[in-house]
């Protein structure tokens, strides 16, 4: 019987330490041809719309104003962004796709 309890504690100890694990992972991800759709600020925040595949557009912060001027709507770049856990992602680099 306590062979069988220890078994049950180490696995759950293990799924514990894969999710706590996972969720602080910083995730980035790299889109070759990635189409801004929408740019606003909300909170002090400046915000860009960015459609990655078909029909799915996901909310990406950039950190620089004057970044986020220089970026047009309606307008393909290659883009590369992280976040971790619950946050929104981030924006690392940007540039023109032809």
């Amino acid at each position: 019987m306590e062979r069988v309890d220890l078994l049950y504690i180490f696995i759950i100890g293990l799924m514990l330490i894969y999710f706590i694990g996972s969720y602080f992972l910083i995730h980035t991800s790299s889109y070759s041809s990635a189409k801004v759709v929408d740019k606003y600020v909300k909170d002090n925040d400046y915000f860009i719309s960015v459609e990655i595949e078909e029909n799915q557009i996901i909310d990406i912060i950039v950190e620089s104003k004057s970044t986020w001027d220089l970026i047009k709507e309606k307008a393909n770049y290659q883009i590369t962004y992280s976040w971790y856990g619950n946050e929104v992602p981030k924006l690392h680099d940007i540039a023109n796709y032809s």
